[in-house]
């Protein structure tokens, strides 16, 4: 049963370490994050992947400063756990370490060469028929891989498909996000801001339109998406980054400078 998701969340790609465990960056991690929740952010992404669980165990930490219900929660499975067993271990194992009973959203980081996905697909779905999960979905996938995932799911749908998709790379409008948008599924966008470099954007468009709205480039790039209907979910540490990506919310660009901006 999909829920709504927020069209703006906190990322946590580097937090508790990238591809190993590093400790050395928690207590800021879970600062950024609590600052966050306090602002009104709603949607939080994580990875088992992300810290080799560092990450989720922040996230487990940041959450009880708030009722879980308020919280629309994302994790995912790595492409190395998409056999059948490893798909439910690989959840049961998140939920322990983010400290909850279920995730919003749980979602096939990337698609496996190894791995069919009529292996992986029926154990996502158990997943929702065992409540752990309330919505599946894949992440980095292609249109021919989203429709043969959908073909492996029986009482079930597809909900979001995460992608990296920003002002400066826009391949994905070619043909996966027209597929997405028109089989009801979510576009999250990661790296909305190509790794901060669109915070400082020498776009004359982009600059033009900050001083038309009176916005930062910043908030330009993160609203482009969400005046798309796209959820983005910028990663931020600062609290300076944090208030800025937060003002993004609340006002959309008009329809023309939307499309201006497409490539």
């Amino acid at each position: 049963m999909p829920h709504n998701i927020p069209l703006l969340g906190l990322g946590t790609w580097g937090m508790g370490g990238r591809f190993e465990r590093d400790e050395s960056n928690n207590k800021e991690s879970l600062k950024a994050l609590r600052h966050g929740i306090s602002l009104g952010f709603r949607l939080i992404d994580t990875a088992e992947m992300y810290g080799a669980g560092g990450a989720e165990e922040i996230v487990g930490e940041a959450m009880q400063a708030i009722p879980r219900e308020e919280i629309f929660l994302v994790s995912k499975v790595w492409k190395d756990h998409l056999l059948r067993d490893d798909v439910v271990a690989a959840a049961t194992q998140s939920l322990k370490r983010l400290k909850t009973d279920y995730l919003d959203l749980y979602l096939v980081h990337w698609p496996s060469d190894t791995i069919p996905l009529s292996e992986t697909m029926p154990a996502m779905e158990e997943l929702v028929k065992q409540g752990l999960v309330r919505n599946i979905g894949v992440s980095n996938f292609t249109v021919p891989l989203l429709e043969e995932a959908a073909r492996y799911l029986k009482g079930t749908s597809i909900f979001a498909n995460e992608i990296e998709y920003n002002l400066s790379n826009q391949s994905a409008a070619k043909d996966v996000i027209p597929f997405c948008q028109k089989n009801d599924i979510k576009i999250i966008a990661y790296r909305p801001l190509a790794k901060g470099a669109l915070g400082t954007s020498s776009n004359d468009l982009v600059i033009k339109l900050a001083k038309k709205y009176q916005k930062t480039p910043t908030q330009i790039a993160l609203n482009w998406l969400i005046s798309q209907d796209i959820v983005a979910i910028p990663k931020a540490t600062s609290q300076a980054h944090l208030q800025e990506n937060w003002g993004v919310l609340g006002w959309k660009m008009e329809e023309e400078d939307v499309a201006a901006l497409k490539e």
